[in-house]
């Protein structure tokens, strides 16, 4: 299974738990935002009891004569029923002063907010794909370099033993080429493990293990002596790169967007020191006999109004100015950090292409010097530790081309995470990487 660095963000997109956690939030927003709504929307409500009474008419009372000739009042039986009430409610604000309305735009502008951080999730989950990306390619490379000193240093060693056996060269020669080649081999156990433990970071970015471990990236196919010909340029300066962060990165706006549900709140708090205008129709169905308990309805306009809160709707305005301010600063500290994220990934990346330069001039340089480092030893005018002083030169130096060569590629995704927008991309990846 070939994966390239396009499959991976899908793959990270569809299993990464973080996102969903986002989503979910989104998800809880849209709940809250139809709640809020819901109070301008006419309510509806639907009653029905069931329940026993008894009570005296006293209306219905009759006079008679005792023995003595005196009058004396007797009333009627009690009445008594069961009875089954039925009652039909509708209400539907008409206004309370910005209560409401405060609050829908509140839930808009939250809304908004969540949507803003999962598009930065997103991103920073591009991001860290393509870092976990590039780290296994690294890992690769410097494997293969490994192998290379390794190959190297066994031709060296079988040399060794030649001349020592033809008697140009003393024992000492061969044991040397041995330890130096037991570390050699060392470094490539050390380096396929690290290439082991890249594979798990990218795969626990993604979320899952892909076809259960049995896969293969496809890697840029970049040759290491013309590796500055594949290296993406920064096309604009600092301060555009800086200009267009400010414009683009979601988390940015996100607060902007906090800030207007800070204020949105703050309307709708403040209108609890107003009363609430509202509208009401009433319907009441009784199944009875009895005289008090009659049909009817009834509509009407009530006005509530809370004069004393015991100080909460002072509290609440209170908070919700605080919010106000804080979401303010937070937005001042974000462009502040926004701006140093950029000037970093920025000059990691200026850092890196020259590095890249340096390493590759120092590389040219450390072939030729072992190439005479070879023919030196071999006709006997250099001695094993020169040699093996060389071949060490050139491996170290292919690796610090291996490593800045990824930086760079990692601080160009860095620079497109900082500023929310994408530089360009890479060119097609051709070969494999295993």
């Amino acid at each position: 299974m070939f994966l390239s660095l396009d499959d991976l963000i899908v793959i990270a997109l569809d299993h990464n738990q973080m996102i969903e956690v986002v989503r979910q939030q989104l998800a809880q927003s849209e709940g809250q935002l139809t709640m809020v709504r819901s109070g301008y929307l006419p309510q509806l409500a639907v009653e029905g009891r069931y329940f026993y009474t008894e009570r005296q008419d006293s209306a219905s009372s009759a006079a008679e004569n005792n023995s003595e000739g005196q009058s004396l009042l007797v009333n009627d039986e009690a009445e008594e029923d069961d009875i089954v009430h039925g009652a039909f409610n509708i209400s539907q604000l008409i206004y309370d002063f910005g209560k409401t309305t405060g609050a829908i735009d509140a839930g808009k502008m939250n809304l908004k907010a969540v949507d803003s951080q999962l598009q930065r999730q997103l991103q920073d989950i591009l991001f860290q794909v393509k870092m976990a990306y590039y780290n296994v390619l690294e890992k690769k490379r410097l494997v293969d370099v490994a192998m290379e000193s390794v190959e190297s240093f066994q031709q060296h060693l079988d040399r060794a033993d030649i001349y020592y056996k033809t008697g140009v060269r003393t024992k000492i020669d061969v044991i040397n080429a041995e330890v130096e080649l037991s570390n050699a081999r060392m470094n490539l156990v050390r380096s396929r493990y690290n290439l082991k433990t890249a594979r798990v970071s990218l795969e626990q970015i993604l979320g899952t293990k892909p076809n259960q471990g049995r896969y293969t990236l496809y890697d840029d196919g970049v040759n290491l002596d013309n590796v500055i010909e594949s290296m993406p340029p920064v096309l604009k300066s600092l301060e555009e790169l800086i200009q267009v962060a400010l414009e683009q990165r979601p988390d940015l706006l996100q607060f902007k967007q906090l800030t207007e549900a800070a204020k949105a709140q703050l309307r709708s708090v403040k209108g609890d020191y107003w009363p609430s205008i509202t509208a009401e129709v009433r319907y009441n169905d009784y199944d009875t006999n009895l005289s008090l308990y009659k049909d009817s309805w009834e509509a009407g306009v009530a006005c509530t109004w809370k004069l004393f809160s015991g100080f909460h709707t002072q509290g609440a305005v209170a908070e919700a100015r605080g919010g106000v301010l804080e979401n303010k600063a937070r937005f001042r500290d974000m462009q502040l950090t926004i701006t140093s994220e950029v000037t970093d990934s920025y000059l990691k990346a200026d850092e890196s292409r020259q590095s890249v330069q340096i390493a590759l001039q120092t590389l040219g340089l450390a072939r030729e010097n072992l190439t005479l480092a070879q023919k030196r030893y071999e006709s006997g005018s250099y001695d094993v530790i020169e040699f093996n002083d060389a071949q060490l030169s050139l491996t170290r130096t292919l690796s610090e081309l291996v490593v800045t060569y990824y930086n760079y590629l990692t601080a160009f995704a860095g620079i497109e995470n900082a500023i929310g927008a994408q530089l360009g991309g890479m060119r097609k990846r051709s070969s494999q990487l295993e």
